[in-house]
């Protein structure tokens, strides 16, 4: 696993991802609906079904959050849970310490707690994630709980989730008890293409990436869309593999860099990777010093974007040339040579330029033009609060 995947990928889209974090697309939010409408029900049960990676797991997990603030909820992982695991998980999530591991001590210590919060008006909750995958003795289990009443009144909401044959389990003949209570099913719809957007630049903003519209741009999410099938499960794998793919290929770029040379003999090498600017002038404050008369404190700007670098005369003195022609703006080709009286910054590894590139640049250009009086005041009160300080 790659460096990049291991951070931001996986704080966005894998292990390290904010459990918390909810986008909630439409069949989310519907679903939520349904299971707090269902188990305010008098027979309290409810099946949520999908696919693996559908979000059954995240939805039950926000309910259980929700349910919690007025009732006692178990929420129990159904993989191969045995029955004394089940009982034994409930009752822990109760708060109820267990001093046994006999099944019929603990069938009955549940029946006396869920007994006794139903008599109080707050009947206790269980949720089984992956009920599916559960063995059949749990399932026997469940189908007893299910039973439980108290003066007519079932003592016991449930929340089975599954893939698509939950259904058909329930009706199973060992879950007659289970099914007599009529259970409502719902499920689960896949992101749209629009949500799948908002999803992915969500997730990976609140991770902490920037600028989440070049890592996700539109035909990019279009086609991890198609590939998922909008299910967020394996829309986070596929997003991963877009990002390891993209650490990849900017490792494998060359890095730009500015050979600084004076009367033909190099004087400084700069490498532009650790910014998205760089001030070129005679101060010491600016990021490329070209100690030479002719340079202004303040000349120009190199802006360094993800397949572009373009050079901005900051309104010098003397001007700005590029192979021997003078520019305002422009955008630097592999091996142009920017002349400052007796210097010469020759550029290296700059990336080719699309056409369509170009004309992003030349738009955000506009926006750099309008700031940079912005820029010169702050690189002023820098240069004099220096010169304060000598």
């Amino acid at each position: 696993m790659s460096k990049y995947r291991s951070s931001l990928g996986a704080k966005a889209f894998g292990e390290h991802a904010d459990p918390g974090l909810i986008v909630a697309c439409e069949s989310h939010q519907e679903a939520m609906r349904f299971l707090s409408s269902s188990l305010a029900q008098p027979n309290g049960i409810a099946l949520l079904q999908g696919p693996p990676g559908s979000g059954k797991s995240t939805i039950v997990r926000e309910q259980a959050g929700w349910m919690m603030r007025d009732s006692a909820v178990a929420l129990v992982e159904g993989t191969h849970v045995s029955p004394r695991e089940l009982l034994t998980a409930m009752l822990n999530q109760f708060g109820i310490e267990t001093v046994t591991e006999q099944e019929d001590l603990l069938l009955q210590m549940v029946n006396t707690f869920a007994s006794r919060k139903t008599l109080e008006g707050a009947s206790p909750v269980l949720i089984i994630d992956d009920a599916d995958r559960s063995m059949p003795s749990t399932m026997r289990l469940v189908n007893w709980l299910a039973a439980l009443e108290v003066h007519d009144r079932y003592s016991l909401r449930i929340v089975l989730t599954g893939k698509e044959r939950l259904t058909k389990l329930a009706q199973n003949d060992s879950l007659r008890r289970l099914a007599r209570r009529h259970p409502a099913t719902y499920t689960l719809n896949p992101l749209t293409p629009r949500e799948t957007l908002i999803y992915l630049r969500t997730r990976l903003i609140a991770a902490g990436g920037e600028r989440s519209e070049r890592v996700f741009p539109m035909d990019v999410c279009e086609e991890l869309h198609e590939r998922s099938r909008g299910w967020p499960g394996l829309l986070n794998e596929c997003a991963m593999g877009v990002m390891d793919r993209m650490k990849e290929l900017r490792s494998a770029r060359p890095v730009p860099r500015v050979i600084v040379t004076r009367d033909g003999e190099t004087v400084a090498e700069y490498e532009l990777k650790n910014k998205k600017q760089y001030i070129i002038g005679r101060t010491d404050l600016a990021d490329i010093v070209i100690k030479d008369s002719y340079v202004s404190k303040i000349h120009a700007l190199l802006k360094v974007y993800g397949n572009a670098v373009v050079l901005i005369d900051l309104n010098s003195t003397n001007g700005t040339k590029v192979n021997s022609r003078e520019v305002e703006k422009t955008i630097l080709k592999n091996n142009d040579v920017i002349a400052l009286g007796r210097h010469r910054l020759k550029i290296e590894n700059a990336p080719a330029i699309s056409t369509e590139m170009a004309e992003k640049i030349r738009a955000a250009d506009t926006v750099v033009l309008k700031n940079l009086d912005d820029l010169r005041r702050s690189r002023a009160r820098r240069t004099i609060a220096a010169l304060k300080h000598k």
